[in-house]
Formats: C-alpha cells, structure tokens, sequence
C-alpha cells in the first residue's frame, strides 16, 4: 500500500529493496552501491540530521578520514543528481550543510516511518475495528526484509528489529481478531507470522491455540510435529518447554481425535465430568502440574526472552492476573534449559530489610548464596568500608558470575512492594546500571544475567526517576485479563459447567475475563454449589464467593478519598474527573479504557460492587 502523497514529493522505500519513487519516475539503481546506501541511511531517519563523521565512519569504516570525506561528498553529488535533477522543480530533497545531512521531512515519505506510523497508531486504538485496520496497514506496508543486499551493521540490527516489529504485528493481529470473534481470521494472520520466522516459537505456539479455537484440532497437532521437523534440522533443538506446555494444555491428541472445538462438550457432561475434574484450590499461584493453568500469548512470549537470555524482562499487571504462575513457569523452564536460579519474592522480606538498601542487598545476597548453596562467607566479601552497592556487585560479579559461567536467572515477585520505600531508587538505579553495562560489555560477567522482575501496577506511580528505574528498559509484558477463548478453554477444562457459549459470554461480562475472578467461579460452578443464575444474583453480596477480592478492592480505595471521588462520575457513566486519577485507577486494574473520557470500570462484578458501596 503507497500512501498519498503531494505532487512532486519522493517516497523512499525500503522494504524488500531500496527504490525512490516520485510519480511515474522509480530510481532503483544508483551510480555506484554506496551512493544507495547513503540514501538508505538517510531514510532510516529521515527528519535527524546526521553528522557527515558518522555517515562516513558508517559507509567507509576501513578507510582514513581524508579519503572518506572525499567519498562522502562524491556520493551526495551523485544523490543529488539522481533526485534533484537540473530540470525539475519539485524542491529541495536533501539538507546539507558542513556538519550535517537529512532528507527534507516536507518532500520525502518512507515506507518505514509509514509503517512505524501505522504500529503506533494500532497500539494507542482503543477502538478494536480502529486496531485491527492499523495493523493490517502496517503489514501491508512490510513488503520484505529491509534492504536485502545490504550487509552493513547497521542494516543488519535495523533489519532484525523491523522483522521482529512486523512478527509481533501479525501476532497482534491475530490476537485481535480473536478478541473480535474471527478465528478463521487470526489462524490466517498466525500462519503468516509463522512463515515469516518458521523457527519462532511463540508464533508457532498462538497458531496452535487458534487452530483449535476453530475446531481443527489435528492441523494444531501437525503444526507441533512441523514445529520439531524445523527446529531440529535448522537449529540441532527440540521444542522448549513452554512449546511442549502448551501442548499438554491444549490436549491436542485428544482434539484432534475428537474432532471438536477446544471448550465444547456433549449436552449434559458438565457436572458429571466436574467430579473427575480434580478440582484444586482456586486461590494463589496456580501450581506447575496443574491441569487448569491456561497458556496466553505472554506466556511464549516470557519464554522467548529468557531463552534469549535478555538482561532484564518484566512483567505488569493488575494483581491476581497470573504473574507469580506466570514467573515460577519461566523459572522452571530456565532450570530446565541448564540456567542457574534464584527467586527472592518481597513477601517474604521484613520491614528490616526494606528500610535501606544496605540491609536489602545484604538479604539479597543471603539468599543468593543459600539458594546457589555457594561456598562463601559474606562475612569475609562484604566489606563495611565499601558502600552496599560496591559490596553486592563485586559479590554478584566474582561469587556468582564468574565463578560459573553458566547463565543465571534472578527472578523478583512482588516487586511492587519495595516501591513506597526510600532505597528504590537507588536499587533500581543499580539494576538499570548493569543492563547497561552488558550493553557496552557483552561478553563480560553480566550478558550472564537475567532479571526477571514481577511487579503490580504501573511504575511511573511509584518512582520519582524513571531514568534510574529498570522499568524503561528491558524486555516489558503486560499479563492481561482472559480473553473469551481463554475462559471456554479454562471451562472445558473444568467440565464445562458453563453450558453453551451464550452462558461463556454472560460469565465474561461479569468477571471480564480477571483470571482469578473467573477461575474462582468455575471452581464453585463445576463443584456442583451453583449455577450461573444464583452465581451472578449472589455475585456482589457481602457473603459471595468473591466477596473476599471485591472487599480488598473496597478497602484500598477507601484509603484515598480523592480516587474515590473521582470514580464515582464514572460509575455514572461520565468520564473520569482527571487524567491523574484515571491513570491511578487503570494501573490498579480498577478501570478500562484508553483515556479519561472513555474511561469505565473493568468488569461488571466491579461496577455493580462499588455502585452499591460509593453512593
């Protein structure tokens, strides 16, 4: 797709091969390759000036100064006769002057920034519709790999991070067009993520869920069999754990014989098969056996990034959404892999420990010997001379790094806890610190270390310096509610107590897909206590079964007057007062939506328990 442009202005493409195109006039082959690939340079980052040392050092890196310089000014000649020819009138498409060379931003468009364009606009979409029209647009506008011939290192890292960008957009896609109801439309969109990388997993994994959304249940499986044909003959492997999770969670064999839709049943099977069901506590994180843990699209995407080993991943969300299942699978994955592990949860930390950062890296430290069973006295390493950040990184870097190469995995629960304190900062600082030190460094001691860091709530709410947080860095997931496959798969799994898919739809608009609100519910519905009618007329008592998680949200809003008053205009269905408190509340999982005005609560159970409560 070419968007429209004015008359006379250039579009620069990069996608599957450079061209410059203006009008009827396409240039694809330039006086000598250097010369395209000054303009390639350029059109990465159209609008940027770029210093004429840089251009030079990147085009030219084996030769002197002198001769680059001289190359450079040649090549930008011959650019310039190639777009502004004597003969034309069309303005001035490249600024130069003696620091400094761009494209002009008023006569030049890419195909890139189109792209990028697209993305951003899909990912700011509340709109659904609005969402999966963008994203279409911006895979549209993939037509290739970026600039195919071209071998420079910075072509190589842009073209690996616009692949990547262009695979998460099919994924989200698909994931849209789940949550629109399309499934035969989601497998399509899958089935181009995994032809664009055949090796990703996680592709490989979302088409699978979506084949048996659809009912077809022996391609999921086949996908999984090509799935280790592939890995095996490109990289020596076998699918990871998650992949093979997955597989367990969706019973393919037994779908794929059956011939039925993940999440349907017979008429009639759903109490009888609930006594079979093995039912298990609903509270807590969901133990790694458990039948009744339903893999998201995060989860793949969790088990990619410590796969990687990525210096630093984190995962948001609303509390009880599944981040502590989410990160004990991750865990157990690395372990499985032959990582080192150590998790410190913040639940088990006393106030002691959090009062300063000398006392939290100490217990830190603690624990990171007890649980590595390392031969050392922290006595004899930890020096009170030194500061505590000294005394951790030189523990972390000679104690635990480099005394085993084998790469370590730091898993951190609850994180969210230590935000309120004074040390934060600094700790976090600390962690920002070594993400960047790998970055300079990459085969030191850190490019062995991966932090992954669980956390409630937003971090802009808690930390006054988001340039000394690791929370604008790494790797970020956000675990999200269920959507409505999730909830008929998670049913099927519980005996189908839910019967058909107008009761599966009903139940999403009460929970709104909360895992816990939801997994809570078809625990009481398949235990035979109630059926969906008396489970709603008692949702919101204050005897109900959820009453123990709508109490704690009650609680902790009535901690802070002003949030309650700006909530209850929006409990009238007007929007929220201000953006701040509308923020607050959204990261706490209490609102949705994209903005103030379109702000509403998250779930019905939400809406009708605090209407009742916030007169």
């Amino acid at each position: 797709m070419i968007a429209d442009r004015a008359p006379g202005q250039w579009r620069i493409e990069l996608f599957g091969g450079l061209r410059a195109c203006q009008g009827e006039r396409i240039v694809t082959h330039f006086e000598t390759r250097k010369v395209g690939a000054l303009l390639a340079f350029l059109a990465l980052d159209p609008s940027r000036g770029q210093a004429r040392e840089v251009l030079a050092e990147q085009l030219w890196p084996d030769e002197d100064g002198v001769a680059t310089r001289n190359r450079l000014r040649h090549a930008l000649s011959c650019l310039r006769r190639e777009l502004e020819p004597p003969d034309t009138t069309d303005g001035v498409v490249l600024l130069a002057n003696r620091a400094d060379i761009c494209l002009n931003a008023a006569t030049v468009t890419t195909d890139v920034a189109e792209f990028a364009t697209a993305l951003a606009e899909g990912a700011r979409s509340e709109d659904m519709t609005e969402r999966i029209a963008c994203l279409r647009r911006a895979i549209s506008l993939y037509s290739g790999d970026l600039l195919p011939g071209y071998y420079e290192e910075w072509v190589v890292a842009e073209r690996e991070r616009l692949a990547g960008a262009y695979l998460g957009a099919l994924l989200d896609l698909a994931r849209a067009l789940v949550d629109a109801g399309d499934t035969l439309g989601a497998v399509e969109a899958a089935r181009c993520a995994v032809a664009a990388d055949p090796v990703r997993e996680d592709a490989r994994c979302a088409l699978m869920r979506y084949l048996v959304m659809a009912g077809r249940g022996s391609e999921a499986l086949r996908e999984y069999r090509d799935l280790e044909g592939v890995l095996r003959s490109e990289l020596g492997a076998t699918p990871s754990p998650a992949s093979r999770a997955v597989l367990d969670d969706l019973q393919l064999p037994a779908a794929a014989v059956g011939g039925q839709c993940a999440g349907t049943s017979p008429p009639g099977a759903g109490h009888a098969t609930a006594q079979m069901a093995g039912l298990e506590a609903e509270g807590g994180a969901v133990p790694l056996g458990s039948r009744f843990y339903v893999s998201r699209p995060t989860d793949a995407e969790f088990h990619s990034a410590l796969t990687r080993s990525d210096s630093i991943v984190l995962v948001k969300g609303p509390r009880q959404v599944g981040k502590t299942s989410l990160l004990a699978r991750g865990l157990q994955g690395a372990r499985e892999a032959g990582a080192r592990v150590v998790l410190t949860d913040f639940q088990k930390l006393g106030q002691e420990h959090l009062a300063s950062a000398a006392a939290l890296f100490r217990a830190f430290a603690e624990m990171i010997a007890d649980q590595l069973d390392l031969n050392v006295s922290l006595d004899e390493v930890w020096n009170p001379q030194r500061g505590w950040n000294v005394n951790f990184e030189r523990f972390l870097r000679r104690e635990v790094l480099s005394a085993d190469e084998s790469p370590l995995v730091w898993g951190l629960d609850e994180v969210d806890l230590l935000f309120p304190c004074s040390c934060s900062n600094v700790v976090f600082g600390l962690f920002r610190s070594w993400h960047n030190e790998r970055s300079l460094n990459p085969s030191g001691p850190w490019g062995r270390l991966t932090l992954a860091i669980a956390y409630a709530t937003e971090a802009h709410l808690f930390i006054t310096d988001l340039n000394q947080s690791p929370f604008n860095v790494g790797t970020r997931l956000t675990v999200e509610d269920f959507t409505y496959g999730e909830v008929t798969e998670l049913n099927r799994r519980y005996g189908a107590p839910l019967r058909d898919a107008a009761e599966i739809a009903r139940y999403c608009r009460i929970t709104g897909g909360h895992p816990y609100l939801v997994r809570r519910g078809l625990h009481a519905l398949a235990d035979g206590r109630l059926a969906i009618g008396s489970l709603e007329a008692q949702a919101t008592l204050e005897e109900g079964i959820f009453a123990d998680h709508l109490g704690r949200l009650l609680a902790a809003l009535s901690q802070d007057a002003e949030l309650c008053d700006a909530l209850r205009p929006v409990l009238r269905g007007r929007p929220c007062p201000t953006a701040a408190s509308f923020y607050r509340l959204r990261s706490a999982g209490v609102l949705a939506g994209n903005s103030p005005e379109e702000a509403r609560l998250r779930c019905q159970l939400y809406a009708t328990w605090l209407e009742q409560r916030l007169r």
